[in-house]
Protein backbone atom coordinates (compact mmCIF):
# COMPACT_ATOMS: atom_id res chain seq x y z
CA UNK A 1 0.00 0.00 0.00
CA UNK A 2 2.81 2.44 0.82
CA UNK A 3 4.44 1.77 -2.56
CA UNK A 4 1.17 2.58 -4.35
CA UNK A 5 0.88 5.82 -2.39
CA UNK A 6 4.38 6.97 -3.30
CA UNK A 7 4.13 6.04 -7.01
CA UNK A 8 0.80 7.84 -7.30
CA UNK A 9 2.14 10.95 -5.60
CA UNK A 10 5.25 11.13 -7.77
CA UNK A 11 3.15 10.61 -10.89
CA UNK A 12 0.82 13.48 -9.97
CA UNK A 13 3.57 16.01 -9.41
CA UNK A 14 5.67 14.95 -12.39
CA UNK A 15 2.72 14.96 -14.78
CA UNK A 16 1.48 18.30 -13.50
CA UNK A 17 4.85 19.90 -14.10
CA UNK A 18 5.48 18.25 -17.48
CA UNK A 19 5.83 20.83 -20.22
CA UNK A 20 5.64 23.80 -17.83
CA UNK A 21 9.24 24.10 -16.70
CA UNK A 22 12.67 23.25 -18.10
CA UNK A 23 16.19 23.13 -16.73
CA UNK A 24 16.84 26.71 -17.76
CA UNK A 25 14.44 27.69 -14.94
CA UNK A 26 16.18 25.49 -12.38
CA UNK A 27 17.85 26.31 -9.05
CA UNK A 28 20.16 24.21 -6.90
CA UNK A 29 20.32 24.48 -3.11
CA UNK A 30 22.18 23.09 -0.12
CA UNK A 31 21.40 23.68 3.55
CA UNK A 32 22.80 22.77 6.95
CA UNK A 33 20.00 22.07 9.45
CA UNK A 34 19.62 21.74 13.18
CA UNK A 35 16.70 20.93 15.42
CA UNK A 36 15.07 18.84 18.11
CA UNK A 37 12.56 16.01 18.37
CA UNK A 38 9.21 17.28 19.67
CA UNK A 39 7.91 14.70 22.20
CA UNK A 40 4.19 15.12 21.51
CA UNK A 41 3.39 12.04 23.61
CA UNK A 42 4.59 11.36 27.20
CA UNK A 43 6.14 8.00 26.28
CA UNK A 44 8.44 9.72 23.75
CA UNK A 45 10.36 11.98 26.13
CA UNK A 46 13.15 9.46 26.69
CA UNK A 47 13.82 9.42 22.91
CA UNK A 48 15.03 13.04 23.09
CA UNK A 49 18.74 13.14 23.95
CA UNK A 50 19.72 16.55 22.57
CA UNK A 51 19.89 18.69 19.46
CA UNK A 52 20.08 16.89 16.13
CA UNK A 53 22.04 17.87 12.99
CA UNK A 54 20.89 17.45 9.41
CA UNK A 55 21.42 18.57 5.83
CA UNK A 56 19.31 19.17 2.72
CA UNK A 57 19.88 19.12 -1.03
CA UNK A 58 17.27 20.68 -3.31
CA UNK A 59 16.52 20.88 -7.03
CA UNK A 60 13.73 23.31 -7.93
CA UNK A 61 12.02 24.62 -11.07
CA UNK A 62 10.38 28.04 -11.26
CA UNK A 63 7.04 28.27 -13.06
CA UNK A 64 7.20 30.23 -16.30
CA UNK A 65 3.86 32.08 -16.39
CA UNK A 66 2.20 29.80 -18.96
CA UNK A 67 -0.80 29.13 -16.68
CA UNK A 68 -3.05 31.57 -14.79
CA UNK A 69 -2.22 30.06 -11.40
CA UNK A 70 1.49 30.82 -11.96
CA UNK A 71 0.59 34.53 -11.82
CA UNK A 72 -1.93 34.11 -8.99
CA UNK A 73 0.75 32.59 -6.73
CA UNK A 74 3.44 35.05 -7.93
CA UNK A 75 5.45 32.40 -9.83
CA UNK A 76 5.95 29.60 -7.30
CA UNK A 77 8.48 26.83 -7.79
CA UNK A 78 8.29 23.07 -7.41
CA UNK A 79 11.00 20.49 -7.03
CA UNK A 80 12.67 17.69 -5.10
CA UNK A 81 14.44 17.81 -1.75
CA UNK A 82 16.65 15.15 -0.17
CA UNK A 83 17.09 15.43 3.61
CA UNK A 84 19.26 13.53 6.07
CA UNK A 85 19.02 13.60 9.89
CA UNK A 86 21.03 12.21 12.78
CA UNK A 87 18.25 11.83 15.36
CA UNK A 88 20.80 11.44 18.16
CA UNK A 89 18.77 8.65 19.75
CA UNK A 90 19.99 5.04 20.10
CA UNK A 91 16.39 3.87 19.58
CA UNK A 92 15.86 5.84 16.34
CA UNK A 93 19.23 6.13 14.61
CA UNK A 94 19.40 8.04 11.33
CA UNK A 95 16.53 9.18 9.10
CA UNK A 96 16.20 10.38 5.52
CA UNK A 97 13.45 11.84 3.34
CA UNK A 98 12.87 12.39 -0.38
CA UNK A 99 10.08 14.93 -0.86
CA UNK A 100 8.36 16.67 -3.73
CA UNK A 101 7.43 20.23 -2.79
CA UNK A 102 5.72 23.45 -3.78
CA UNK A 103 7.45 26.69 -2.78
CA UNK A 104 4.94 29.55 -2.55
CA UNK A 105 5.94 33.24 -2.26
CA UNK A 106 3.87 34.90 0.49
CA UNK A 107 4.63 38.52 -0.43
CA UNK A 108 4.76 40.50 -3.67
CA UNK A 109 8.48 41.19 -3.28
CA UNK A 110 9.07 37.44 -2.62
CA UNK A 111 11.06 38.03 0.58
CA UNK A 112 8.86 35.58 2.52
CA UNK A 113 7.83 32.11 1.40
CA UNK A 114 6.18 28.85 2.43
CA UNK A 115 7.48 25.45 1.31
CA UNK A 116 5.16 22.41 1.53
CA UNK A 117 6.62 18.96 0.87
CA UNK A 118 5.33 15.40 0.80
CA UNK A 119 7.19 12.20 0.00
CA UNK A 120 8.81 9.06 1.32
CA UNK A 121 10.94 8.75 4.46
CA UNK A 122 13.26 6.10 5.87
CA UNK A 123 13.98 5.41 9.55
CA UNK A 124 17.05 3.34 10.42
CA UNK A 125 15.73 1.79 13.65
CA UNK A 126 11.96 1.15 13.80
CA UNK A 127 10.28 -0.68 16.68
CA UNK A 128 11.25 -4.33 17.00
CA UNK A 129 9.91 -6.51 19.80
CA UNK A 130 13.21 -8.33 20.25
CA UNK A 131 15.89 -5.81 19.27
CA UNK A 132 14.42 -2.30 19.64
CA UNK A 133 11.39 -2.30 21.93
CA UNK A 134 12.29 1.17 23.30
CA UNK A 135 11.16 2.84 20.06
CA UNK A 136 7.52 3.64 20.84
CA UNK A 137 7.19 6.10 17.92
CA UNK A 138 7.30 4.19 14.61
CA UNK A 139 7.05 0.52 13.63
CA UNK A 140 8.33 0.62 10.02
CA UNK A 141 11.45 1.55 8.09
CA UNK A 142 9.47 3.20 5.25
CA UNK A 143 7.15 6.08 6.12
CA UNK A 144 5.39 9.10 4.73
CA UNK A 145 7.51 12.24 5.17
CA UNK A 146 5.86 15.65 5.43
CA UNK A 147 7.58 19.02 5.56
CA UNK A 148 6.30 22.54 6.22
CA UNK A 149 8.84 25.39 6.19
CA UNK A 150 8.58 29.18 6.51
CA UNK A 151 11.58 31.11 5.23
CA UNK A 152 12.96 34.53 4.39
CA UNK A 153 14.88 35.43 1.25
CA UNK A 154 18.10 37.47 1.15
CA UNK A 155 19.92 38.23 -2.12
CA UNK A 156 23.67 37.56 -1.89
CA UNK A 157 24.43 38.23 -5.57
CA UNK A 158 22.76 37.99 -8.97
CA UNK A 159 23.00 34.20 -8.84
CA UNK A 160 22.91 33.37 -5.12
CA UNK A 161 20.19 33.61 -2.46
CA UNK A 162 20.18 32.85 1.26
CA UNK A 163 16.92 31.45 2.65
CA UNK A 164 16.98 31.21 6.47
CA UNK A 165 13.93 29.35 7.73
CA UNK A 166 12.12 27.30 10.35
CA UNK A 167 9.93 24.26 9.87
CA UNK A 168 8.22 21.11 11.09
CA UNK A 169 9.21 17.77 9.55
CA UNK A 170 6.98 14.76 10.25
CA UNK A 171 7.40 10.99 9.79
CA UNK A 172 4.45 8.58 10.00
CA UNK A 173 3.24 5.35 8.39
CA UNK A 174 -0.46 6.22 8.67
CA UNK A 175 -1.16 3.48 11.26
CA UNK A 176 -0.44 0.72 8.73
CA UNK A 177 2.08 -0.74 11.20
CA UNK A 178 2.12 -0.08 14.95
CA UNK A 179 3.47 1.70 16.86
CA UNK A 180 2.68 4.90 14.98
CA UNK A 181 2.89 7.83 17.36
CA UNK A 182 5.01 9.45 14.64
CA UNK A 183 8.08 11.66 14.84
CA UNK A 184 7.91 15.47 14.70
CA UNK A 185 11.10 17.46 14.20
CA UNK A 186 11.36 21.22 14.79
CA UNK A 187 14.09 22.42 12.42
CA UNK A 188 16.00 25.57 11.54
CA UNK A 189 18.08 25.79 8.37
CA UNK A 190 20.14 28.06 6.16
CA UNK A 191 19.42 27.27 2.52
CA UNK A 192 21.96 28.55 -0.02
CA UNK A 193 20.36 28.68 -3.48
CA UNK A 194 22.14 29.03 -6.83
CA UNK A 195 20.48 29.87 -10.16
CA UNK A 196 22.62 29.77 -13.34
CA UNK A 197 20.29 32.26 -15.06
CA UNK A 198 19.59 34.54 -12.10
CA UNK A 199 16.34 35.13 -10.23
CA UNK A 200 14.34 37.41 -12.50
CA UNK A 201 10.69 36.38 -12.86
CA UNK A 202 8.23 37.15 -15.68
CA UNK A 203 5.91 40.12 -15.37
CA UNK A 204 2.94 39.27 -13.21
CA UNK A 205 -0.42 39.62 -14.97
CA UNK A 206 -3.59 39.43 -12.89
CA UNK A 207 -6.49 38.55 -15.16
CA UNK A 208 -10.12 38.68 -14.00
CA UNK A 209 -11.25 35.28 -12.75
CA UNK A 210 -14.06 33.71 -14.73
CA UNK A 211 -16.87 32.70 -12.42
CA UNK A 212 -17.15 28.95 -11.95
CA UNK A 213 -20.24 26.85 -11.36
CA UNK A 214 -21.00 24.86 -8.25
CA UNK A 215 -19.49 21.37 -8.57
CA UNK A 216 -20.98 18.17 -7.16
CA UNK A 217 -18.79 15.07 -6.86
CA UNK A 218 -19.45 11.52 -5.67
CA UNK A 219 -16.64 9.19 -4.73
CA UNK A 220 -15.02 6.59 -2.54
CA UNK A 221 -11.70 6.05 -0.78
CA UNK A 222 -9.91 3.12 0.82
CA UNK A 223 -7.18 2.49 3.37
CA UNK A 224 -5.69 -0.03 5.80
CA UNK A 225 -4.82 0.31 9.48
CA UNK A 226 -3.56 -1.74 12.41
CA UNK A 227 -4.81 -1.46 16.00
CA UNK A 228 -3.37 -2.64 19.31
CA UNK A 229 -1.84 -4.97 20.22
CA UNK A 230 1.30 -4.52 18.12
CA UNK A 231 1.56 -7.20 15.46
CA UNK A 232 -2.18 -7.79 15.29
CA UNK A 233 -4.40 -8.03 12.22
CA UNK A 234 -4.81 -5.14 9.76
CA UNK A 235 -8.32 -3.87 8.99
CA UNK A 236 -9.86 -2.16 6.01
CA UNK A 237 -11.20 1.41 6.01
CA UNK A 238 -13.54 2.86 3.37
CA UNK A 239 -15.56 6.03 2.73
CA UNK A 240 -18.51 6.85 0.49
CA UNK A 241 -19.06 10.58 0.06
CA UNK A 242 -20.54 13.49 -1.82
CA UNK A 243 -18.70 16.81 -2.19
CA UNK A 244 -20.27 20.18 -3.03
CA UNK A 245 -17.65 22.82 -3.84
CA UNK A 246 -17.07 26.10 -5.66
CA UNK A 247 -13.87 27.64 -6.95
CA UNK A 248 -13.84 31.32 -5.96
CA UNK A 249 -10.57 32.38 -7.63
CA UNK A 250 -7.47 30.95 -9.30
CA UNK A 251 -6.10 29.82 -5.94
CA UNK A 252 -9.00 28.78 -3.74
CA UNK A 253 -11.91 26.35 -3.65
CA UNK A 254 -14.34 26.07 -0.73
CA UNK A 255 -16.85 23.31 -0.10
CA UNK A 256 -18.37 20.65 2.12
CA UNK A 257 -18.38 16.86 2.19
CA UNK A 258 -21.08 14.52 3.52
CA UNK A 259 -20.16 10.87 3.82
CA UNK A 260 -20.21 7.50 5.52
CA UNK A 261 -17.03 6.07 7.04
CA UNK A 262 -16.56 2.32 7.50
CA UNK A 263 -13.68 1.28 9.76
CA UNK A 264 -13.57 -2.49 10.34
CA UNK A 265 -11.24 -2.10 13.32
CA UNK A 266 -13.62 -0.19 15.60
CA UNK A 267 -15.57 -3.19 16.88
CA UNK A 268 -12.24 -4.78 17.88
CA UNK A 269 -10.89 -1.76 19.76
CA UNK A 270 -10.28 -2.32 23.47
CA UNK A 271 -10.82 1.14 24.96
CA UNK A 272 -9.35 1.56 28.44
CA UNK A 273 -10.17 -1.35 30.71
CA UNK A 274 -13.30 -2.26 28.77
CA UNK A 275 -13.48 -5.10 26.28
CA UNK A 276 -14.03 -4.67 22.56
CA UNK A 277 -17.72 -4.43 21.70
CA UNK A 278 -17.59 -6.89 18.75
CA UNK A 279 -20.67 -5.05 17.47
CA UNK A 280 -20.29 -4.45 13.72
CA UNK A 281 -22.59 -1.41 13.93
CA UNK A 282 -19.72 0.43 15.68
CA UNK A 283 -17.77 0.35 12.42
CA UNK A 284 -20.07 2.83 10.65
CA UNK A 285 -19.82 6.60 11.23
CA UNK A 286 -21.58 9.28 9.21
CA UNK A 287 -19.66 12.55 8.96
CA UNK A 288 -19.78 16.13 7.73
CA UNK A 289 -16.65 18.10 6.81
CA UNK A 290 -15.75 21.51 5.47
CA UNK A 291 -12.96 21.78 2.90
CA UNK A 292 -10.50 24.29 1.53
CA UNK A 293 -8.44 23.56 -1.58
CA UNK A 294 -5.36 25.21 -3.09
CA UNK A 295 -5.38 24.81 -6.89
CA UNK A 296 -2.30 24.14 -9.05
CA UNK A 297 -4.12 22.91 -12.16
CA UNK A 298 -4.44 20.01 -12.70
CA UNK A 299 -3.07 19.33 -9.20
CA UNK A 300 -4.64 20.52 -5.93
CA UNK A 301 -3.98 20.28 -2.19
CA UNK A 302 -7.14 19.79 -0.11
CA UNK A 303 -7.56 20.38 3.63
CA UNK A 304 -10.60 19.21 5.60
CA UNK A 305 -11.91 19.46 9.15
CA UNK A 306 -14.97 17.45 10.03
CA UNK A 307 -17.13 15.90 12.72
CA UNK A 308 -18.86 12.56 13.12
CA UNK A 309 -22.65 12.57 13.25
CA UNK A 310 -24.04 10.60 16.22
CA UNK A 311 -21.41 7.81 16.17
CA UNK A 312 -21.80 4.66 18.27
CA UNK A 313 -18.00 4.55 18.70
CA UNK A 314 -16.69 7.89 20.02
CA UNK A 315 -13.34 7.02 21.66
CA UNK A 316 -11.49 8.87 18.86
CA UNK A 317 -13.34 12.08 19.66
CA UNK A 318 -15.77 13.88 17.39
CA UNK A 319 -13.30 15.94 15.31
CA UNK A 320 -11.05 14.69 12.51
CA UNK A 321 -8.70 16.20 9.90
CA UNK A 322 -7.90 15.07 6.34
CA UNK A 323 -5.10 16.15 4.00
CA UNK A 324 -5.26 15.18 0.31
CA UNK A 325 -3.17 15.64 -2.81
CA UNK A 326 -5.70 15.67 -5.68
CA UNK A 327 -5.18 15.16 -9.40
CA UNK A 328 -8.02 16.38 -11.63
CA UNK A 329 -8.87 14.78 -14.95
CA UNK A 330 -11.76 15.99 -17.12
CA UNK A 331 -14.63 14.47 -15.12
CA UNK A 332 -12.68 12.34 -12.66
CA UNK A 333 -10.29 13.09 -9.85
CA UNK A 334 -7.90 10.81 -7.98
CA UNK A 335 -6.42 11.59 -4.58
CA UNK A 336 -4.05 10.34 -1.93
CA UNK A 337 -3.92 11.50 1.65
CA UNK A 338 -4.03 11.06 5.39
CA UNK A 339 -6.75 11.22 8.02
CA UNK A 340 -5.95 12.11 11.61
CA UNK A 341 -7.60 12.76 14.96
CA UNK A 342 -5.74 15.87 16.08
CA UNK A 343 -2.01 14.94 16.07
CA UNK A 344 -2.60 11.18 15.82
CA UNK A 345 -2.67 9.62 12.34
CA UNK A 346 -5.70 7.36 11.82
CA UNK A 347 -5.17 5.94 8.32
CA UNK A 348 -3.88 6.67 4.85
CA UNK A 349 -6.37 7.07 2.00
CA UNK A 350 -6.41 6.41 -1.74
CA UNK A 351 -9.57 7.47 -3.56
CA UNK A 352 -11.42 8.58 -6.67
CA UNK A 353 -14.38 10.86 -7.32
CA UNK A 354 -16.60 11.63 -10.32
CA UNK A 355 -17.96 15.08 -11.17
CA UNK A 356 -21.73 14.81 -11.43
CA UNK A 357 -21.91 18.50 -12.28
Amino acid sequence: MRVIFVIFLFFCFAFSANGQDTLRHSTFSIAPMGGVILPHHPNMKYLVTGHLPGAELELAFTTDGSKPWHHAYNFPSWGFSLDGYNLRSPSLGYAGALRIFYDLPLSRNRVLGLKMGLGIGYLEKPFDLENNFHNSAIGSHVNVALGLNLYGRVALSDNWLLKPGIGIHHFSNGAITLPNTGINLAMIKLLFTYSPSGFETPQRIEKPFEKSQLEILAGTSFGVKQVAPIGSKRYGVANLFTIVQKRVNEKSTFGAELGLNYNASLQHRDVGAEKASMNSADNYRAYLAGLYQLNFDPLAIRFQIGTYLFPRFDADGMIFFRYHVVYNFDRWQAFIGLKSHYAKADNGELGIAYKLR
